[in-house]
């Protein structure tokens, strides 16, 4: 089972369930809170496949679930950013051995999570370049590219409906796109029915925080999950490395 005993399959679900409940708590944070964790304990790029799908299913279920107009004009921008950017993943994977993979994820989903505090992006051309590339490189090789696509379609004004469904139509294509070059792991069939159980869930009992909440409250709460949790398994997999 790709070098995963029991309790490594157990935690990976885990990390999957609190990964979707701190997305269905504030809208954000899947993929920063579970990358840097499973990767840690299964590490190489099959793991970043394996957040991506889970993600490209979440993603999926928010463009139906949600109301909005997708704005098909900002991938004359970020189209071809985003293809440079996942060709840059691509080498990366390629190139980076694998067992430094779970620490340049974590420190990337680190370097994510300070993005979505303090970039503020404007909405020109240049900017909307440079996230795309950004975002198409870090997720290809991490599946933590989010932030930067994020603050850039924030800044263009939008109504929270259409920013939330084009957002996830991007990141609906670097998905699937990088699924290829990623690939999945040799996991049994019933882990991903489990996945998909634990995503469900995670986001029902996110749903319910959210209503108990305050909005700041909600953010702060998936900010210092997603810090943790890149910051454990920095920890760990550096320990691991060297040990």
């Amino acid at each position: 089972m790709d070098g995963v005993d029991g309790l490594g399959i157990a935690l990976i679900e885990a990390a999957l369930l609190l990964a979707a409940t701190v997305q269905g708590a504030s809208g954000l944070g899947f993929n920063l809170t579970s990358a840097p964790l499973v990767n840690a304990i299964m590490p190489g790029p099959a793991s970043v496949g394996l957040i991506n799908l889970f993600a490209l299913l979440q993603n999926a279920w928010l463009v139906i679930r949600e109301r909005g107009r997708i704005r098909w004009r900002v991938f004359r921008i970020m189209g071809p950013a985003l293809a440079v950017g996942v060709g840059i993943g691509f080498a990366m994977v390629r190139l980076i051995p694998d067992a430094a993979m779970p620490i340049l994820v974590a420190v990337s989903a680190l370097g994510s999570l300070v993005t979505l505090i303090a970039w503020r992006a404007t909405p020109g051309p240049a900017e909307g370049a440079i996230a795309g590339v950004w975002s198409g490189a870090i997720n290809t090789y991490a599946g933590v590219g989010g932030p930067p696509v994020a603050s850039y379609l924030i800044s263009q004004g939008w109504p929270h409906g259409d920013f939330l469904r084009t957002m996830q139509v991007v990141f609906i294509g670097i998905d699937i796109v990088s699924l290829p070059i990623l690939g999945l792991p040799a996991l049994p069939w019933w882990f991903y029915a489990i996945g998909v159980g634990c995503l469900l869930a995670g986001t029902a009992i996110g749903s319910l925080l959210r209503h108990r909440l305050t909005q700041r409250k909600a953010v702060l709460l998936s900010r210092t999950v997603i810090a943790i949790a890149a910051v454990v398994s920095l920890v760990y997999s550096t320990a691991s490395l060297m040990g």
